[in-house]
Protein backbone atom coordinates (compact mmCIF):
# COMPACT_ATOMS: atom_id res chain seq x y z
CA UNK A 1 0.00 0.00 0.00
CA UNK A 2 0.98 3.16 -0.83
CA UNK A 3 1.95 6.44 1.53
CA UNK A 4 0.71 9.95 0.80
CA UNK A 5 4.43 10.98 -0.27
CA UNK A 6 4.81 8.25 -2.94
CA UNK A 7 1.06 9.48 -4.22
CA UNK A 8 0.89 13.16 -3.53
CA UNK A 9 4.75 14.23 -3.01
CA UNK A 10 6.56 15.52 0.03
CA UNK A 11 4.42 16.43 3.47
CA UNK A 12 2.94 19.92 2.76
CA UNK A 13 4.72 22.39 4.88
CA UNK A 14 2.50 26.09 4.19
CA UNK A 15 -0.81 27.18 4.30
CA UNK A 16 -1.15 26.05 0.16
CA UNK A 17 0.59 22.94 0.43
CA UNK A 18 -1.94 22.36 3.45
CA UNK A 19 -4.89 23.08 1.46
CA UNK A 20 -3.71 20.77 -1.38
CA UNK A 21 -3.12 17.75 0.50
CA UNK A 22 -6.76 18.03 2.28
CA UNK A 23 -7.99 18.09 -1.46
CA UNK A 24 -5.52 15.37 -2.70
CA UNK A 25 -7.00 13.28 0.40
CA UNK A 26 -10.88 13.55 0.66
CA UNK A 27 -11.40 13.56 -3.02
CA UNK A 28 -11.52 9.51 -3.83
CA UNK A 29 -14.35 9.72 -0.45
CA UNK A 30 -16.37 12.67 -1.99
CA UNK A 31 -16.21 10.94 -5.16
CA UNK A 32 -17.15 7.50 -3.72
CA UNK A 33 -19.61 9.32 -1.49
CA UNK A 34 -21.92 10.29 -4.18
CA UNK A 35 -21.57 7.19 -6.01
CA UNK A 36 -24.21 6.07 -3.14
CA UNK A 37 -24.13 3.57 -0.58
CA UNK A 38 -23.30 0.77 -2.73
CA UNK A 39 -20.19 1.93 -3.78
CA UNK A 40 -18.81 2.52 0.13
CA UNK A 41 -15.76 -0.32 0.41
CA UNK A 42 -17.27 -3.03 2.66
CA UNK A 43 -15.25 -3.53 6.04
CA UNK A 44 -16.55 -5.19 9.61
CA UNK A 45 -18.69 -2.79 11.31
CA UNK A 46 -21.43 -2.43 14.05
CA UNK A 47 -23.28 0.17 11.80
CA UNK A 48 -25.71 -0.36 9.63
CA UNK A 49 -24.94 0.65 5.46
CA UNK A 50 -26.39 3.99 5.72
CA UNK A 51 -24.60 5.26 8.83
CA UNK A 52 -21.85 3.46 7.23
CA UNK A 53 -22.18 5.17 4.30
CA UNK A 54 -23.23 8.62 5.80
CA UNK A 55 -19.61 8.84 7.18
CA UNK A 56 -18.27 8.92 4.33
CA UNK A 57 -20.24 11.82 3.26
CA UNK A 58 -20.34 13.70 6.08
CA UNK A 59 -16.25 13.33 7.80
CA UNK A 60 -14.58 15.34 4.62
CA UNK A 61 -16.43 18.57 5.86
CA UNK A 62 -14.65 18.51 8.82
CA UNK A 63 -11.56 19.83 6.56
CA UNK A 64 -13.34 20.90 4.26
CA UNK A 65 -15.53 23.75 5.99
CA UNK A 66 -12.25 24.75 7.20
CA UNK A 67 -11.00 25.29 3.77
CA UNK A 68 -13.96 27.07 2.95
CA UNK A 69 -14.06 29.27 6.16
CA UNK A 70 -9.86 30.50 4.82
CA UNK A 71 -11.38 31.78 2.32
CA UNK A 72 -9.75 28.97 -0.10
CA UNK A 73 -10.30 27.89 -3.41
CA UNK A 74 -10.06 25.24 -5.62
CA UNK A 75 -13.08 23.13 -3.49
CA UNK A 76 -15.75 23.15 -5.99
CA UNK A 77 -15.97 19.57 -7.33
CA UNK A 78 -15.89 18.36 -3.56
CA UNK A 79 -18.18 20.31 -2.47
CA UNK A 80 -20.49 19.50 -5.95
CA UNK A 81 -20.18 15.80 -4.83
CA UNK A 82 -20.91 16.22 -1.40
CA UNK A 83 -24.37 18.35 -1.96
CA UNK A 84 -25.10 15.32 -4.25
CA UNK A 85 -24.70 12.79 -1.62
CA UNK A 86 -25.94 14.75 1.64
CA UNK A 87 -28.88 16.05 -0.20
CA UNK A 88 -29.85 12.52 -1.27
CA UNK A 89 -28.90 11.27 2.55
CA UNK A 90 -31.79 13.74 3.75
CA UNK A 91 -34.05 13.39 1.28
CA UNK A 92 -37.03 10.22 2.89
CA UNK A 93 -38.25 9.58 -0.93
CA UNK A 94 -34.54 9.19 -2.35
CA UNK A 95 -33.30 5.25 -2.26
CA UNK A 96 -30.15 6.96 0.22
CA UNK A 97 -31.96 7.90 2.69
CA UNK A 98 -30.10 6.92 5.82
CA UNK A 99 -32.85 7.56 8.39
CA UNK A 100 -33.70 10.33 10.86
CA UNK A 101 -31.28 10.34 14.27
CA UNK A 102 -32.43 8.39 16.63
CA UNK A 103 -30.93 8.49 19.90
CA UNK A 104 -27.57 7.58 20.09
CA UNK A 105 -26.89 6.57 16.80
CA UNK A 106 -23.94 6.94 15.01
CA UNK A 107 -25.81 9.40 12.51
CA UNK A 108 -25.80 11.94 15.70
CA UNK A 109 -21.75 12.02 15.08
CA UNK A 110 -21.91 12.86 11.59
CA UNK A 111 -24.41 15.65 12.38
CA UNK A 112 -21.89 17.67 14.15
CA UNK A 113 -19.88 17.90 10.94
CA UNK A 114 -23.05 19.08 8.88
CA UNK A 115 -23.64 21.38 11.36
CA UNK A 116 -20.00 22.70 11.31
CA UNK A 117 -19.96 23.41 7.69
CA UNK A 118 -23.37 25.13 7.76
CA UNK A 119 -21.65 27.64 10.43
CA UNK A 120 -18.80 28.14 8.81
CA UNK A 121 -19.32 27.32 4.89
CA UNK A 122 -22.86 28.47 4.11
CA UNK A 123 -21.80 29.53 0.66
CA UNK A 124 -20.64 26.11 0.15
CA UNK A 125 -23.44 23.62 1.92
CA UNK A 126 -26.36 25.63 1.99
CA UNK A 127 -27.01 28.34 -0.48
CA UNK A 128 -26.89 26.08 -3.80
CA UNK A 129 -29.47 24.10 -2.30
CA UNK A 130 -33.25 24.19 -3.49
CA UNK A 131 -36.09 25.11 -0.82
CA UNK A 132 -36.89 21.50 -0.49
CA UNK A 133 -33.51 20.60 0.15
CA UNK A 134 -32.85 23.16 2.79
CA UNK A 135 -36.51 22.26 4.15
CA UNK A 136 -35.28 18.07 4.11
CA UNK A 137 -31.63 19.24 5.39
CA UNK A 138 -33.01 21.50 8.09
CA UNK A 139 -35.45 18.94 9.29
CA UNK A 140 -32.83 16.17 9.53
CA UNK A 141 -30.43 17.94 11.35
CA UNK A 142 -33.23 18.86 13.63
CA UNK A 143 -33.85 15.59 14.45
CA UNK A 144 -29.82 15.10 15.42
CA UNK A 145 -30.17 18.48 17.43
CA UNK A 146 -33.61 16.83 19.34
CA UNK A 147 -31.35 13.14 19.51
CA UNK A 148 -30.14 12.04 23.24
CA UNK A 149 -26.60 11.12 23.10
CA UNK A 150 -24.62 8.69 24.68
CA UNK A 151 -23.18 10.30 27.90
CA UNK A 152 -19.82 11.20 27.00
CA UNK A 153 -18.09 13.77 24.03
CA UNK A 154 -21.33 12.77 22.37
CA UNK A 155 -23.10 15.77 24.39
CA UNK A 156 -21.35 17.93 22.23
CA UNK A 157 -22.60 16.67 18.54
CA UNK A 158 -26.52 17.71 19.25
CA UNK A 159 -25.32 21.15 20.08
CA UNK A 160 -22.99 21.34 17.43
CA UNK A 161 -26.13 20.64 15.00
CA UNK A 162 -28.00 23.07 16.79
CA UNK A 163 -25.01 25.59 15.86
CA UNK A 164 -25.34 24.81 12.23
CA UNK A 165 -29.06 25.34 12.32
CA UNK A 166 -29.43 29.08 13.85
CA UNK A 167 -26.76 29.86 11.17
CA UNK A 168 -29.53 29.11 8.68
CA UNK A 169 -32.18 30.59 10.57
CA UNK A 170 -33.85 27.38 11.99
CA UNK A 171 -35.18 27.66 15.62
CA UNK A 172 -33.40 25.42 17.86
CA UNK A 173 -34.54 24.08 21.64
CA UNK A 174 -32.36 26.62 23.78
CA UNK A 175 -32.66 25.02 26.82
CA UNK A 176 -31.80 21.46 25.71
CA UNK A 177 -28.44 22.72 24.40
CA UNK A 178 -27.83 24.44 27.69
CA UNK A 179 -28.10 21.03 28.80
CA UNK A 180 -25.77 19.25 26.96
CA UNK A 181 -23.30 22.30 27.72
CA UNK A 182 -24.04 21.78 31.35
CA UNK A 183 -23.44 18.10 31.48
CA UNK A 184 -20.37 18.83 29.57
CA UNK A 185 -19.03 20.46 32.43
CA UNK A 186 -19.11 17.54 34.74
CA UNK A 187 -16.15 15.83 32.67
CA UNK A 188 -13.62 18.24 33.48
CA UNK A 189 -10.95 17.54 35.42
CA UNK A 190 -7.71 18.84 36.81
CA UNK A 191 -4.90 20.52 34.32
CA UNK A 192 -7.38 20.71 31.57
CA UNK A 193 -8.50 17.42 30.95
CA UNK A 194 -11.69 16.17 30.82
CA UNK A 195 -13.14 12.34 31.05
CA UNK A 196 -15.12 10.72 28.45
CA UNK A 197 -17.72 9.71 30.39
CA UNK A 198 -19.03 9.59 34.05
CA UNK A 199 -16.73 7.69 36.51
CA UNK A 200 -15.67 8.07 40.24
CA UNK A 201 -13.00 10.56 41.58
CA UNK A 202 -10.80 7.68 41.62
CA UNK A 203 -11.67 5.87 38.42
CA UNK A 204 -12.82 8.90 35.78
CA UNK A 205 -13.66 7.53 32.58
CA UNK A 206 -11.34 7.31 30.05
CA UNK A 207 -8.72 9.85 29.05
CA UNK A 208 -7.39 9.52 25.78
CA UNK A 209 -7.22 11.16 22.51
CA UNK A 210 -11.49 12.25 22.74
CA UNK A 211 -9.74 14.78 25.34
CA UNK A 212 -7.70 16.77 22.12
CA UNK A 213 -9.50 15.40 18.95
CA UNK A 214 -13.21 15.68 20.89
CA UNK A 215 -14.05 17.90 24.10
CA UNK A 216 -11.34 20.45 23.23
CA UNK A 217 -11.64 20.16 19.32
CA UNK A 218 -15.46 20.86 19.72
CA UNK A 219 -15.04 23.81 22.41
CA UNK A 220 -12.71 26.00 21.03
CA UNK A 221 -14.98 25.94 17.61
CA UNK A 222 -17.88 26.80 19.85
CA UNK A 223 -16.12 29.69 21.50
CA UNK A 224 -14.50 30.71 18.05
CA UNK A 225 -17.77 30.85 16.46
CA UNK A 226 -19.26 33.04 19.30
CA UNK A 227 -21.88 29.55 19.74
CA UNK A 228 -21.80 29.47 23.66
CA UNK A 229 -21.81 32.32 26.27
CA UNK A 230 -18.64 35.07 26.99
CA UNK A 231 -17.86 32.89 30.40
CA UNK A 232 -17.84 29.25 29.13
CA UNK A 233 -15.89 30.24 26.11
CA UNK A 234 -13.17 31.67 28.56
CA UNK A 235 -13.57 28.45 30.49
CA UNK A 236 -12.94 26.34 27.21
CA UNK A 237 -9.98 28.22 26.48
CA UNK A 238 -8.19 28.36 29.55
CA UNK A 239 -8.92 24.29 30.12
CA UNK A 240 -7.26 23.72 26.37
CA UNK A 241 -4.24 26.07 27.64
CA UNK A 242 -3.87 23.91 30.40
CA UNK A 243 -3.94 20.79 28.57
CA UNK A 244 -1.96 21.60 25.65
CA UNK A 245 1.04 22.23 28.38
CA UNK A 246 0.62 18.70 28.73
CA UNK A 247 -0.17 17.57 25.37
CA UNK A 248 2.51 18.57 23.92
CA UNK A 249 4.85 15.65 26.11
CA UNK A 250 2.85 13.12 23.58
CA UNK A 251 4.92 13.93 20.89
CA UNK A 252 7.93 12.51 19.82
CA UNK A 253 10.58 14.93 17.69
CA UNK A 254 10.07 12.51 14.13
CA UNK A 255 5.90 13.64 14.78
CA UNK A 256 4.85 10.93 16.05
CA UNK A 257 1.83 10.51 18.83
CA UNK A 258 2.04 7.67 21.75
CA UNK A 259 -0.45 5.25 20.54
CA UNK A 260 -2.99 4.97 23.08
CA UNK A 261 -6.57 4.25 23.92
CA UNK A 262 -9.18 3.82 21.25
CA UNK A 263 -9.81 5.04 18.01
CA UNK A 264 -6.20 4.97 16.46
CA UNK A 265 -7.47 4.56 13.54
CA UNK A 266 -8.40 8.03 13.05
CA UNK A 267 -5.12 9.05 12.73
CA UNK A 268 -4.29 12.62 11.30
CA UNK A 269 -6.76 13.53 14.32
CA UNK A 270 -4.12 13.16 16.89
CA UNK A 271 -2.50 16.72 15.52
CA UNK A 272 -5.79 18.56 15.34
CA UNK A 273 -5.89 20.05 18.46
CA UNK A 274 -2.79 22.44 17.70
CA UNK A 275 -4.59 22.98 14.22
CA UNK A 276 -7.72 23.90 16.20
CA UNK A 277 -5.68 26.44 18.00
CA UNK A 278 -5.28 28.39 15.16
CA UNK A 279 -8.65 28.75 13.59
CA UNK A 280 -9.62 29.48 17.73
CA UNK A 281 -6.71 32.28 17.57
CA UNK A 282 -5.87 30.65 20.76
CA UNK A 283 -2.15 30.85 21.75
CA UNK A 284 -2.30 28.51 24.45
CA UNK A 285 1.54 27.44 23.28
CA UNK A 286 3.46 29.73 20.98
CA UNK A 287 2.33 29.74 17.75
CA UNK A 288 5.74 28.02 16.56
CA UNK A 289 5.53 25.19 18.93
CA UNK A 290 2.18 24.83 17.94
CA UNK A 291 2.42 24.87 13.99
CA UNK A 292 5.94 22.36 14.72
CA UNK A 293 3.61 19.81 16.55
CA UNK A 294 0.58 19.90 13.73
CA UNK A 295 3.09 19.73 11.17
CA UNK A 296 5.19 16.93 11.85
CA UNK A 297 2.60 14.95 13.32
CA UNK A 298 1.11 15.47 9.95
CA UNK A 299 4.78 14.81 8.46
CA UNK A 300 5.17 11.46 10.40
CA UNK A 301 1.64 10.06 8.92
CA UNK A 302 2.59 11.53 5.74
CA UNK A 303 5.58 8.82 6.06
CA UNK A 304 3.05 5.57 6.45
CA UNK A 305 1.60 3.08 4.29
CA UNK A 306 -2.10 4.27 4.99
CA UNK A 307 -3.52 4.63 1.42
CA UNK A 308 -5.20 2.73 -1.39
CA UNK A 309 -3.74 2.66 -4.71
CA UNK A 310 -6.54 5.36 -5.50
CA UNK A 311 -5.70 7.22 -2.66
CA UNK A 312 -8.70 6.62 -0.68
CA UNK A 313 -7.52 6.05 3.16
CA UNK A 314 -7.61 2.41 4.40
CA UNK A 315 -8.44 1.41 7.82
CA UNK A 316 -5.74 0.30 10.18
CA UNK A 317 -2.92 2.65 11.66
CA UNK A 318 0.06 2.56 10.33
CA UNK A 319 -0.78 0.04 7.57
CA UNK A 320 -4.02 -1.63 6.60
CA UNK A 321 -5.47 -3.55 9.06
CA UNK A 322 -8.64 -4.06 10.44
CA UNK A 323 -7.82 -6.17 13.63
CA UNK A 324 -6.59 -3.45 15.49
CA UNK A 325 -9.86 -0.88 15.27
CA UNK A 326 -12.84 -0.86 17.23
CA UNK A 327 -16.17 -2.49 16.40
CA UNK A 328 -17.52 0.70 15.03
CA UNK A 329 -14.82 1.53 12.40
CA UNK A 330 -16.08 1.40 8.92
CA UNK A 331 -14.73 2.55 5.22
CA UNK A 332 -15.14 6.37 6.00
CA UNK A 333 -14.30 5.79 9.67
CA UNK A 334 -10.82 7.51 9.28
CA UNK A 335 -11.54 10.86 7.10
CA UNK A 336 -12.26 11.95 11.02
CA UNK A 337 -8.59 12.69 10.26
CA UNK A 338 -9.53 15.72 8.35
CA UNK A 339 -9.86 17.62 11.56
CA UNK A 340 -5.99 17.98 12.08
CA UNK A 341 -6.65 20.67 8.89
CA UNK A 342 -9.16 22.93 10.94
CA UNK A 343 -6.29 25.70 10.85
CA UNK A 344 -6.79 26.38 7.21
CA UNK A 345 -9.83 28.57 8.60
CA UNK A 346 -6.90 31.13 9.76
CA UNK A 347 -5.95 33.50 7.37
CA UNK A 348 -2.38 33.21 5.52
CA UNK A 349 -1.09 35.96 8.07
CA UNK A 350 -2.55 34.76 10.76
CA UNK A 351 1.07 33.62 13.38
CA UNK A 352 0.47 29.96 13.13
CA UNK A 353 1.46 30.06 9.31
CA UNK A 354 3.69 32.85 9.53
CA UNK A 355 5.97 31.16 12.30
CA UNK A 356 8.70 29.12 11.36
CA UNK A 357 7.90 25.62 13.16
CA UNK A 358 9.77 25.32 16.51
CA UNK A 359 12.73 23.13 16.90
CA UNK A 360 12.26 19.72 18.80
CA UNK A 361 10.90 19.81 22.32
CA UNK A 362 13.99 18.96 24.58
CA UNK A 363 14.04 15.89 26.54
CA UNK A 364 11.75 15.67 29.50
CA UNK A 365 9.84 13.20 32.24
CA UNK A 366 6.29 14.64 32.84
CA UNK A 367 3.80 13.30 35.04
CA UNK A 368 -0.23 13.46 34.34
CA UNK A 369 -2.07 12.57 37.39
CA UNK A 370 -5.33 13.47 35.45
CA UNK A 371 -4.15 11.02 32.93
CA UNK A 372 -2.73 8.39 35.36
CA UNK A 373 0.34 8.64 33.39
CA UNK A 374 4.27 9.34 33.60
CA UNK A 375 5.71 10.52 29.70
CA UNK A 376 9.45 10.79 29.19
CA UNK A 377 10.51 12.34 25.62
CA UNK A 378 14.54 11.00 25.72
CA UNK A 379 17.52 12.57 23.70
CA UNK A 380 16.24 10.77 21.30
CA UNK A 381 12.99 12.50 20.62
CA UNK A 382 11.27 9.19 21.46
CA UNK A 383 8.41 9.25 23.82
CA UNK A 384 6.95 6.77 26.03
CA UNK A 385 4.38 6.83 28.71
CA UNK A 386 3.90 4.56 31.82
CA UNK A 387 0.41 4.47 31.87
CA UNK A 388 -2.55 3.59 34.71
CA UNK A 389 -5.62 3.58 33.13
CA UNK A 390 -8.21 0.79 32.67
CA UNK A 391 -9.89 -0.21 30.10
CA UNK A 392 -13.52 1.12 29.01
CA UNK A 393 -16.42 -0.33 30.47
CA UNK A 394 -18.23 -0.95 27.29
CA UNK A 395 -15.45 -3.47 26.25
CA UNK A 396 -14.07 -1.77 22.77
CA UNK A 397 -12.19 -3.92 20.91
CA UNK A 398 -8.64 -5.04 22.38
CA UNK A 399 -9.33 -2.49 25.27
CA UNK A 400 -7.25 -4.09 27.30
CA UNK A 401 -4.31 -3.60 25.46
CA UNK A 402 -5.04 -0.34 23.99
CA UNK A 403 -5.29 1.14 27.95
CA UNK A 404 -4.25 -0.94 30.42
CA UNK A 405 -0.55 -1.73 29.30
CA UNK A 406 2.29 -0.74 31.48
CA UNK A 407 4.10 1.27 28.78
CA UNK A 408 2.75 2.98 25.19
CA UNK A 409 5.93 4.13 22.74
CA UNK A 410 5.65 6.60 19.78
CA UNK A 411 8.83 4.31 18.43
CA UNK A 412 7.33 0.69 19.62
CA UNK A 413 3.60 1.31 19.28
CA UNK A 414 1.82 -1.79 20.36
CA UNK A 415 0.43 -5.02 20.09
CA UNK A 416 -3.75 -5.86 20.53
CA UNK A 417 -4.95 -9.87 21.05
CA UNK A 418 -5.64 -11.50 17.51
CA UNK A 419 -7.28 -15.13 19.50
CA UNK A 420 -6.42 -17.08 21.80
CA UNK A 421 -4.66 -15.95 25.39
CA UNK A 422 -1.77 -17.60 24.27
CA UNK A 423 1.84 -15.88 24.34
CA UNK A 424 2.03 -16.09 20.52
CA UNK A 425 -1.64 -14.37 20.03
CA UNK A 426 -2.67 -12.63 23.41
CA UNK A 427 -0.44 -9.04 22.32
CA UNK A 428 1.72 -8.92 25.75
CA UNK A 429 4.13 -6.58 24.89
CA UNK A 430 4.37 -3.87 27.62
CA UNK A 431 2.46 -6.40 30.09
CA UNK A 432 3.44 -8.87 32.51
CA UNK A 433 1.33 -11.95 31.75
CA UNK A 434 0.50 -14.84 34.07
CA UNK A 435 -0.97 -18.05 34.24
CA UNK A 436 -2.11 -20.91 36.59
CA UNK A 437 -1.67 -23.15 33.66
CA UNK A 438 1.24 -22.63 31.31
CA UNK A 439 -1.18 -22.16 28.37
CA UNK A 440 -3.82 -19.64 28.75
CA UNK A 441 -2.67 -16.31 30.28
CA UNK A 442 -3.68 -13.10 31.67
CA UNK A 443 -2.74 -9.51 32.05
CA UNK A 444 -4.14 -6.20 33.90
CA UNK A 445 -7.37 -5.39 32.99
CA UNK A 446 -8.39 -2.99 35.54
CA UNK A 447 -6.91 -1.78 38.87
CA UNK A 448 -6.27 1.57 40.51
CA UNK A 449 -3.42 3.92 40.35
CA UNK A 450 -1.62 6.47 41.90
CA UNK A 451 1.43 8.64 41.16
CA UNK A 452 4.26 8.88 44.01
CA UNK A 453 6.48 11.44 42.93
CA UNK A 454 8.00 9.99 39.81
CA UNK A 455 6.69 6.50 40.17
CA UNK A 456 3.28 4.73 38.86
CA UNK A 457 1.66 2.71 41.40
CA UNK A 458 -0.74 0.28 40.11
CA UNK A 459 -2.09 -2.59 42.08
CA UNK A 460 -4.52 -5.17 40.32
CA UNK A 461 -6.07 -8.17 41.30
CA UNK A 462 -5.90 -11.02 38.30
CA UNK A 463 -7.22 -14.06 40.59
CA UNK A 464 -9.17 -13.52 43.44
CA UNK A 465 -6.09 -15.06 45.57
CA UNK A 466 -3.34 -13.10 43.48
CA UNK A 467 -2.52 -9.87 44.37
CA UNK A 468 -0.42 -7.44 42.37
CA UNK A 469 1.38 -3.78 43.00
CA UNK A 470 3.45 -2.81 39.97
CA UNK A 471 5.40 0.19 40.43
CA UNK A 472 6.89 1.69 36.90
CA UNK A 473 9.21 4.34 36.95
CA UNK A 474 11.63 6.12 33.69
CA UNK A 475 15.31 5.56 34.14
CA UNK A 476 17.39 7.71 31.66
CA UNK A 477 16.30 5.84 28.32
CA UNK A 478 14.13 2.99 29.50
CA UNK A 479 12.08 1.85 32.46
CA UNK A 480 11.85 0.15 35.60
CA UNK A 481 9.01 -2.25 36.53
CA UNK A 482 8.94 -3.96 40.34
CA UNK A 483 5.56 -6.04 40.49
CA UNK A 484 5.17 -6.98 44.42
CA UNK A 485 2.90 -10.23 44.19
CA UNK A 486 1.15 -12.14 46.89
CA UNK A 487 -0.26 -15.64 45.39
CA UNK A 488 -2.47 -18.67 46.82
CA UNK A 489 -1.56 -20.59 43.28
CA UNK A 490 1.42 -21.59 41.71
CA UNK A 491 2.01 -18.77 38.38
CA UNK A 492 3.33 -19.12 34.86
CA UNK A 493 4.84 -15.34 34.43
CA UNK A 494 5.66 -13.96 30.87
CA UNK A 495 6.58 -10.36 30.79
CA UNK A 496 7.36 -8.49 27.50
CA UNK A 497 9.45 -5.56 26.66
CA UNK A 498 8.91 -3.71 23.87
CA UNK A 499 8.00 -5.27 20.27
CA UNK A 500 10.45 -4.93 17.02
CA UNK A 501 9.85 -6.12 13.27
CA UNK A 502 10.89 -9.44 12.46
CA UNK A 503 13.78 -9.65 10.45
CA UNK A 504 15.30 -12.16 8.07
CA UNK A 505 13.64 -15.22 5.93
CA UNK A 506 11.64 -18.15 7.89
CA UNK A 507 10.15 -18.99 10.76
CA UNK A 508 13.46 -18.27 13.11
CA UNK A 509 13.90 -14.37 13.97
CA UNK A 510 17.54 -13.16 13.38
CA UNK A 511 19.68 -10.98 15.73
CA UNK A 512 18.07 -12.10 19.01
CA UNK A 513 19.78 -12.94 21.88
CA UNK A 514 18.30 -15.10 24.56
CA UNK A 515 19.68 -16.21 28.00
CA UNK A 516 19.18 -16.04 31.55
CA UNK A 517 17.95 -12.85 32.94
CA UNK A 518 18.40 -10.83 29.56
CA UNK A 519 16.01 -10.52 26.16
CA UNK A 520 16.85 -8.85 23.46
CA UNK A 521 15.94 -8.07 19.83
CA UNK A 522 17.50 -6.09 17.14
CA UNK A 523 15.71 -4.81 13.86
CA UNK A 524 16.45 -2.31 11.83
CA UNK A 525 15.13 0.51 13.31
CA UNK A 526 15.49 -0.31 17.10
CA UNK A 527 16.62 -2.65 19.24
CA UNK A 528 14.37 -3.65 22.66
CA UNK A 529 15.68 -5.20 25.30
CA UNK A 530 14.12 -6.82 28.74
CA UNK A 531 16.80 -7.48 31.72
CA UNK A 532 15.73 -9.20 35.00
CA UNK A 533 17.40 -6.74 37.33
CA UNK A 534 16.22 -9.31 40.39
CA UNK A 535 13.96 -12.24 41.10
CA UNK A 536 13.07 -14.60 43.80
CA UNK A 537 16.03 -17.42 42.82
CA UNK A 538 17.46 -17.45 40.25
CA UNK A 539 16.99 -15.10 37.04
CA UNK A 540 14.02 -15.32 34.67
CA UNK A 541 14.90 -16.70 31.13
CA UNK A 542 15.14 -14.18 28.66
CA UNK A 543 12.89 -15.81 25.41
CA UNK A 544 12.49 -13.99 22.13
CA UNK A 545 8.59 -14.51 21.36
CA UNK A 546 7.45 -14.50 17.42
CA UNK A 547 3.80 -13.05 17.53
CA UNK A 548 1.14 -13.14 15.12
CA UNK A 549 1.25 -11.53 11.95
CA UNK A 550 -1.40 -8.46 12.17
CA UNK A 551 -1.76 -7.87 15.78
CA UNK A 552 1.00 -4.88 15.87
CA UNK A 553 -0.22 -1.46 15.25
CA UNK A 554 3.05 -0.10 12.93
CA UNK A 555 4.46 -3.34 11.81
CA UNK A 556 3.06 -6.57 10.40
CA UNK A 557 5.23 -9.05 11.57
CA UNK A 558 6.77 -8.47 14.81
CA UNK A 559 9.03 -10.21 18.01
CA UNK A 560 8.89 -9.56 21.54
CA UNK A 561 11.68 -9.87 23.67
CA UNK A 562 10.39 -11.83 26.85
CA UNK A 563 11.10 -12.77 30.51
CA UNK A 564 9.66 -16.53 31.81
CA UNK A 565 9.90 -17.99 35.31
CA UNK A 566 7.27 -19.76 37.68
CA UNK A 567 6.26 -18.68 41.16
CA UNK A 568 5.24 -20.71 43.91
CA UNK A 569 1.96 -19.77 46.34
CA UNK A 570 3.67 -16.99 48.79
CA UNK A 571 5.08 -13.48 48.40
CA UNK A 572 7.80 -12.70 45.60
CA UNK A 573 9.27 -9.38 43.97
CA UNK A 574 10.11 -9.08 40.12
CA UNK A 575 11.94 -6.49 39.16
CA UNK A 576 13.30 -5.67 35.34
CA UNK A 577 15.01 -2.97 32.82
CA UNK A 578 13.07 -2.33 29.70
CA UNK A 579 14.80 0.02 27.20
CA UNK A 580 14.11 0.04 23.22
CA UNK A 581 16.87 2.33 21.36
CA UNK A 582 16.44 3.64 18.52
CA UNK A 583 19.27 2.83 15.56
Amino acid sequence: MPTPSQLFGPAPATREGWADALLALVAPATRTAAAGPERMPVHPSMSDRGAVWFELVARPLWGLAAHAAGGLSGADRQWDELRRALTAAVDPEHPWYVGRPADMDQRLVESAAVGYALAVAKDQLWDPLTERQREQLADWLSAAASATPFDNNWCFFPVLAAVGLRSVGVPVDEARVAAHLDRIEDFALRDGWYADGPGTPERPGSRDYYVPFGFHFYGLLLASLKAVDDERGRRYRQRATEFAAQFQDWFAADGAAVPFGRSLGYRFAQGSFWSALAAADLPAVDWATARALAQRNLGWWWRQAILAEDGFLTVGYAYPNTGVVEQYMAGGSPYWGMKIFASLAAADDHPFWAATPAPDLPACVSPQPAAAMILARDAAGDVVALAGQNAPGWNPRGGNAKYAKFAYSTLAGFSVPTGEPSLDQGGFDSTLALSDDGERWRTRSAGESRIDGETLVVRWLPWPDVVVETRLRHDGGGHVREHRITTGRRLYTAEGAFCVPKTGLGATPHNVTERPGLARATADTAVSEIVCLTADGSPRDGVVELQMPGSHLLHPRTILPTLRGVLDPGEHTLRCRVSLTRR
